[in-house]
């Protein structure tokens, strides 16, 4: 499904907007695309914007994705803001997410809307 990806700020944010229904390789490949955009300009801020996504994957999946960055070498000094789907699809996989990064020393807060989730960024 479509999906962007762009710096803004100064390469100071990295925005990433999903848009459609995602599986677990789509969500890796991506993953590790933003990984490497995040280390290459050595950003340490990230919007992943999932208003209008809907995530079908497995728990397992979102459980390894703090294994996969601990394997890339991301920063933990990384701040990521995930805004939730608008209609709440699956919201227990974000609420999962964000414990399973914060048990792991990665920073991520969900946010209803994107407003609310550069403002936190921009104040970290």
């Amino acid at each position: 499904m479509p999906w962007k990806l762009e710096f803004t700020d100064k390469n100071r944010l990295l925005k990433v907007h999903y848009l459609g229904k995602f599986e677990a390789p789509e969500l890796r490949a991506i993953t590790l695309e933003i990984v490497a955009a995040l280390m290459e300009k050595q950003t340490l801020r990230l919007l992943l914007d999932c208003h209008e996504a809907h995530f079908d994957v497995p728990t397992v999946a979102v459980y390894q994705l703090p294994e996969l960055y601990d394997a890339r070498g991301l920063s933990r000094q990384v701040h990521c803001a995930v805004v939730l789907p608008k209609d709440g699809y699956h919201k227990e996989l974000f609420e999962f997410y964000e414990d399973v990064c914060r048990n792991r020393g990665y920073f991520v807060q969900l946010f209803p809307d994107a407003a609310a989730a550069v403002a936190w960024l921009k104040g970290t």
